[in-house]
């Protein structure tokens, strides 16, 4: 599903789910498509499947009018002997 059509279809929830198909902006991952795993009722809830939730699984209101997602570059510190 298209992030529209999960917005129309739970409208002011939280939602898991999985990417489908996205795209990179400028350091942020655009979410196209996603998978719905779960409609979540309360905050707190939603809490609990944010803690508990697996990897490449999310949990995102649909408040938002799209997914974006800042993707965070490593940097490492270096130690010279």
């Amino acid at each position: 599903m298209t992030w529209k059509e999960v917005r129309k279809s739970y409208p002011n929830q939280f939602i898991k789910f999985e990417i489908i198909e996205s795209h990179i902006e400028d350091n942020k991952e655009i979410v196209d498509e996603v998978a719905v795993i779960k409609a979540i009722a309360d905050d707190k809830e939603a809490m609990r499947e944010f803690i508990n939730r697996k990897e490449g699984q999310f949990v995102y209101s649909t408040k938002n009018e799209s997914v974006v997602i800042e993707l965070i570059k490593h940097v490492g510190i270096r130690r010279s002997v």
